[in-house]
């Protein structure tokens, strides 16, 4: 049972009638504002009257009882309102008393849009007012409608909507009410494409002077490999040479989605608005395309006289047969793939095109030759075609034409080089040569195609922008989605993001004054882009671009190894030195690192004595037991003396605890475990603290675990020299430059904690901030610097070369690996900035296969 106003208990048939009855008083009252229509910038909305019902809505929401105790989903989650049709429903429609969101009863949802059922708090009145959270439009709200608008133009489905919603904590849509939207939105995209293009077509005609050249390429909703054409659905357009607009487009498809669920029930098929139209093959889509556009653009009077386009399919041969009054151009970015293709396939057989930039190379000087004919006869193609072979072997008699201006052979002979060919030198290979002269020949035979090439760009681009509103990795082509995609693509190619506001128009929208904001930001963005594309600084952007991500991707992997290729882990136990990584360039981590200051007393001032003492840091400090008698003069300057007798170590008479020289070691490299990613520094560290450490961490076989914990080292010498100048200075000795460069600094020289502390100091104060990745070393320094002694003896290399080289870490061994990798020894030493003649980098190869 429930209660009337009055709170007496009635029957629910009589509660209905009585509800009834209060909401047609409602809609009767026309004496207040909320009837006024909502002030709109465009006279082309229709009013809004808040209808209460709408059956085009009720499938979205929930069951039309109301009952408030059972619906408290509205204080759940976030709501789109429209804050102007919200504000002017905001009063009882009864008492005219001002309503309160706190009143909120309950909800009944439609998509994004809401009405809420909020109570008078006015005690004579307390009628239930139903409030909207938008404008509606022939009982559809608004923003229900943009929703769908919204989906296709940003390429979403209804999955993707609703996570968006749910992320966002507001109530999803209904899929299949969604899609009802975006019905009546595709019909309405197709409408406004298709007066889009016959305007195209006008503007066309106009700027070509009455002749129709075009530009033709078609597209697949299915990710391929090349292998597999085999999509379900395929789209093709005709776009104009002077307008870059779309003035055609087409679509096929093979499935229709509501067929194919009646057919495998077995059901009788309703008559419904099928998306097949289409039986053939996949392949045999973008011919039948051509043909049935070409035919729909002369029956507007737009015949068509030139078509640019790939050679891909039969295209153009089954258009002449039809059209034969129709001129072919090929595409020039086709034509040159078509090259490279041929190039990679060779590419198997022959190493050198394996080599960085060697193919983009001879593409390239297959496209000089074809550019350079572009207005030329047949005949003179050919014959430039036919310098392109001699030329890459060295033979540049024919180069001295004065037509070929691609090659700079004649401006100075002595000092030609290729700049992407290996070592700079031509070609050498007399099969390649000869599958060369075979792909040159078959270009020969197309030379009446090649003299005055085309453009599909604007296709390509037109294609992109399909795969951005239909993307291949979701099936929008089993229903008319598909045809409302390619729809919105049009008129984005053509319009820009304004077509919003046309289609927003023609469905009775408001075009909204945020998408309008944004269709302009585009739009100048845009405006902006293509104003800096047309220099040539900005057309050979990409390709040097390009050509770098290209180099910094092979000199990775030359430096990485084999990491990733077919059956590869089978194999990996039989070239084991195709995985060896060789070092980077050495350089100062970007991320957390630690400046370890150290400094050892031996016994001895050779690179082979003990060592004495090793301190390192603020609190690391420990003496080793010497095997071999500390000599005199060292004795004499650090201070200590070791007893053999009672094993007693004594520094300056006092005894101090001591250790044997392993356990020594072993304590430093613990300490170093510590500290994250530390460079060790020591002032003429790298002759003399460094190899003497190295050096006996190798005799206890501890060299390996030494180096994995340190990342490299500086010496504070070296660096003294290049930023103090001698006259201000006098020497580079530690002692001297911590009396001219500190202030009130006295200490006991030759005591490794104390050089430790003072270096501290003045690393810290003088010299830390003069730090260069060029002052770096590798652990491994002196020991990589000595396996080149043959390499230096012979002078195929300078010391200032070799002392980087070791610098860095890289030994013969890792040019050897380089070298074997696609050749790429050159890109190696360039990487490390290491330039070598061709002479001498020749002279370095055959060094290196003769040591295999």
């Amino acid at each position: 049972m429930l209660r009337s106003k009055t709170g007496k208990f009635q029957s629910k048939k009589s509660f209905v009638k009585q509800f009834k009855a209060q909401e047609s008083k409602r809609n009767i009252s026309v004496s207040h504002p909320v009837d006024e229509p909502i002030t709109e910038d465009h006279n082309y909305v229709h009013a809004n009257t808040y209808p209460v019902f709408s059956d085009s809505d009720l499938e979205l929401g929930a069951s039309c009882t109301i009952d408030p105790s059972l619906n408290d989903d509205w204080k759940t989650g976030r709501r789109v309102v429209e804050l102007q049709a919200l504000a002017q429903q905001m009063f009882c429609t009864s008492c005219d008393a001002r309503l309160h969101l706190t009143d909120i009863e309950s909800e009944r949802r439609y998509g994004l849009g809401s009405i809420l059922f909020i109570r008078c708090q006015n005690s004579v009145c307390s009628s239930l007012n139903d409030v909207k959270t938008g404008k509606r439009n022939n009982g559809t709200f608004d923003i229900n409608s943009k929703l769908a608008l919204a989906m296709v133009h940003t390429g979403m489905g209804p999955v993707q909507i609703n996570n968006l919603l749910a992320t966002l904590n507001l109530p999803p849509v209904v899929p299949s009410t969604l899609k009802r939207r975006e019905q009546k939105i595709d019909t309405t995209l197709e409408t406004v494409a298709k007066k889009s293009c016959l305007e195209a077509q006008k503007e066309e005609i106009e700027k070509g002077n009455g002749k129709m050249e075009v530009s033709f390429d078609g597209g697949w909703q299915k990710r391929g490999t090349g292998w597999n054409y085999n999509s379900n659905t395929g789209h093709a357009s005709l776009i104009g040479k002077e307008t870059g607009k779309v003035l055609q487009f087409s679509l096929r498809s093979k499935s229709c989605q509501i067929c194919a669920l009646h057919q495998s029930k077995n059901h009788t098929i309703p008559v419904h608005e099928c998306s097949k139209n289409w039986d053939g093959s996949s392949k045999a889509m973008e011919p039948d395309m051509a043909i049935s556009m070409a035919r729909e653009l002369e029956e507007t009077g737009c015949a068509i006289d030139v078509i640019h386009g790939d050679n891909d399919s039969t295209t153009t041969s089954r258009l002449k047969a039809v059209f034969p009054s129709i001129e072919k151009k090929d595409d020039s970015n086709h034509t040159k793939k078509g090259i490279t293709s041929k190039l990679y396939k060779l590419s198997h057989k022959y190493k050198v095109l394996k080599q960085p930039n060697v193919i983009s190379y001879i593409g390239r000087c297959f496209m000089y030759a074809i550019k350079e004919c572009q207005t030329k006869e047949p005949e003179s193609l050919r014959k430039s075609l036919d310098i392109i072979v001699p030329h890459l072997y060295g033979d540049h008699s024919l180069c001295a034409n004065e037509d070929v201006t691609w090659c700079s052979y004649q401006k100075n002979p002595s000092q030609f080089r290729y700049r992407s060919l290996p070592q700079g030198k031509p070609l050498t290979c007399p099969s390649l040569q000869t599958d060369l002269k075979a792909i040159v020949n078959s270009q020969k035979d197309r030379a009446a195609c090649l003299t005055n090439l085309g453009s599909t760009q604007a296709n390509e681009n037109f294609n992109f922008i399909v795969s951005t509103k239909a993307p291949k990795n979701k099936s929008f082509g089993s229903s008319k989605s598909l045809t409302g995609r390619i729809s919105a693509s049009v008129l984005q190619k053509n319009e820009g993001h304004k077509y919003l506001e046309k289609v927003n128009k023609a469905v009775g929208l408001s075009p909204g004054e945020f998408t309008f904001r944004m269709a302009l930001k585009i739009a100048a963005k845009r405006k902006l882009q293509k104003a800096k594309q047309i220099s040539l600084q900005a057309k050979r952007k990409p390709s040097v671009k390009k050509i770098l991500k290209s180099r910094k991707e092979a000199t990775k992997e030359i430096h990485e190894g084999v990491t990733y290729s077919e059956a590869a882990e089978l194999h990996q136990d039989e070239e084991l030195t195709q995985t060896t990584e060789i070092p980077n360039r050495l350089t100062l981590p970007e991320n957390q690192f630690t400046y370890v200051v150290f400094d050892t007393e031996t016994t001895g001032r050779g690179r082979n004595s003990d060592i004495l003492q090793i301190a390192a840091g603020n609190d690391f400090n420990v003496y080793a037991q010497p095997r071999c008698e500390i000599s005199e003069q060292a004795s004499a300057v650090n201070m200590l003396r070791y007893d053999r007798g009672t094993n007693t170590m004594f520094h300056r008479g006092i005894p101090v605890l001591s250790k044997p020289i392993q356990e020594a070691l072993l304590d430093f490299i613990e300490y170093l475990k510590k500290v994250p990613q530390p460079v060790l520094v020591g002032h003429n560290a790298c002759n003399f603290d460094i190899p003497i450490v190295c050096n006996r961490m190798s005799e206890f076989k501890l060299f390996s675990e030494f180096s994995s914990h340190v990342f490299g080292f500086v010496d504070t010498l070296k660096i003294s020299k290049r930023i103090f100048q001698k006259s201000d200075v006098g020497n580079y000795k530690q002692e001297n430059l911590v009396s001219k460069l500190l202030t009130n600094c006295t200490y006991q020289a030759h005591d490794a904690k104390e050089d430790v502390r003072v270096l501290t100091t003045l690393f810290t104060e003088k010299i830390e901030k003069e730090v260069l990745d060029e002052d770096l070393f590798h652990i491994s320094f002196h020991d990589v610097k000595k396996r080149y002694d043959e390499i230096l003896q012979q002078k195929f290399m300078s010391l200032a070369a070799v002392t980087k080289l070791a610098r860095n870490g890289v030994s013969p061994l890792h040019l050897r690996l380089a070298h074997n990798r696609n050749s790429g020894l050159k890109l190696l030493l360039t990487d490390l900035h290491i330039r070598l003649t061709n002479k001498n980098l020749t002279s370095v190869i055959s060094f290196l296969e003769k040591e295999e």
